[in-house]
């Protein structure tokens, strides 16, 4: 039976608490397809963790109603549970690291009879999943009574693939990331089959995900769906080299670490008045013991306007070798006007943005040191690349676009079940 398209329908978000926050490339994310469902009917959201509802309420506006679902502990699953007694973190935190990687993608009794208790009291017409892990532990897979949308900007097996390129590793955590990858990269084409339909980020991931209905939902600039700003002239005089992101995500401590102790010393010496500043969420401070005694770094934190940092900069950088997903923070500085120096990996899905005509495009430390030197010296090339940047961007990554293309594939779904 065709369902009509025209009416307000009642959707199910269900998401990890570590997505929500929007200081937060994933709460962006997550944010903005939260929004884009309110304007085709009502809202419910399950979070999967351990968080107060207080804290949380906010980061979505007009929700019908929010629930909160916490898991239970990796150790708690298998053979582990006879040893977590004797130390239940230490015996979490090895059992995350050691133990097979299929537990963490099935039903946790908790979350799923929280789900279950919501299905039996409403009739949703589509459940919508922010990752594959969460989306399965909550028993949305295994527990359907609706159609469900996918949506996997991060793929967990391409974060573990990714970690493989990390320079330094040695052999056991080769072996170690290799095993990571392998496994969930089989959980995830056992469990995708049981998505009605998947969201990807880039054509890149669609290529790769077997799946007989998928559509691409890029990643945008989360200034798209606030106030407009005009974009920034060059700042001709500026040598200050901007990282924006959230101490909190792994991926983004480590890379930053590893930028200051292995690339920062030269460029420092070969522009001395250059000045690297850091900026974002999450306790930054705690970074700053490690490098006093490296000169022209700022470690800031928090700030409130990052407009005004982005307008303070030379340029920005995204030095990570790791971690899945296409990275939101490369389309933000660029809507911005600000170009880039930052690796492949973080080029990933940006096919568009090409290495020196938008980006500086990095396939090494000693890649990122050349191009923090070269755009410190040459004002002309970074306005010119941050203009080409900016005019992709504002053409192809607008609010008005991913509307338009969640409202679309979720219309069409409905419609044919």
């Amino acid at each position: 039976m065709t369902m009509p398209t025209d009416r307000s329908f009642k959707f199910l978000l269900v998401s990890p608490t570590y997505a929500c926050r929007p200081v937060t490339g994933a709460g962006q994310r997550t944010s903005l397809i939260f929004n884009t469902l309110k304007t085709l009917g009502s809202v419910d959201v399950l979070l999967v963790g351990d968080v107060k509802y207080e804290k949380f309420i906010a980061f979505f506006p007009g929700v019908n109603a929010l629930h909160i679902a916490k898991p239970g502990e990796r150790s708690e699953l298998g053979l582990w549970r006879f040893l977590r007694p004797l130390s239940p973190k230490r015996i979490d935190a090895i059992a995350i690291r050691l133990g097979a990687k299929k537990f963490m993608y099935e039903p946790d009794k908790n979350v799923q009879q929280v789900l279950e208790d919501l299905q039996s009291k409403t009739d949703y017409d589509l459940v919508v999943g922010r990752y594959l892990r969460p989306t399965v532990r909550s028993g949305a897979l295994h527990a359907k009574k609706a159609p469900l949308v996918l949506d996997i900007d991060d793929r967990d097996d391409v974060v573990y693939k990714s970690r493989l390129n990390l320079p330094g590793l040695n052999p056991v955590q080769r072996a170690f990331f290799q095993s990571y990858f392998r496994q969930t990269q089989a959980v995830t084409a056992e469990l995708l089959p049981y998505c009605d339909h998947v969201w990807l980020t880039s054509e890149a991931d669609a290529q790769e995900v077997d799946h007989p209905s998928k559509s691409i939902l890029p990643n945008i600039p989360y200034t798209l769906n606030s106030s407009a700003r005009e974009a920034f002239e060059e700042n001709q005089s500026s040598k200050t080299v901007l990282f924006v992101g959230s101490y909190a995500h792994r991926v983004n401590a480590e890379g930053v670490e590893r930028f200051i102790l292995n690339c920062w010393p030269k460029i420092h010496a070969a522009v001395e008045d250059a000045t690297l500043r850091i900026v974002g969420s999450g306790n930054w401070q705690a970074a700053k013991a490690k490098f006093y005694h490296i000169p022209n770094v700022e470690i800031v934190g928090f700030v409130d306007d990052l407009a005004e940092e982005y307008q303070n900069s030379a340029f920005t950088i995204a030095p990570l070798f790791e971690g899945g997903g296409t990275k939101i923070k490369v389309l933000e500085t660029l809507f911005y006007q600000r170009t880039a120096v930052i690796t492949d990996h973080a080029q990933y899905g940006y096919d568009n943005l090409k290495h020196k005509e938008s980006l500086w495009v990095a396939a090494t430390e000693a890649d990122l040191i050349e191009g923090c030197i070269y755009l410190l010296g040459n004002p002309d090339l970074r306005a010119k690349m941050a203009a080409k940047g900016h005019q992709t961007v504002v053409k192809e990554y607008s609010f008005e676009r991913f509307a338009n293309l969640v409202q679309t594939s979720i219309k069409k779904l409905v419609a044919s079940t």
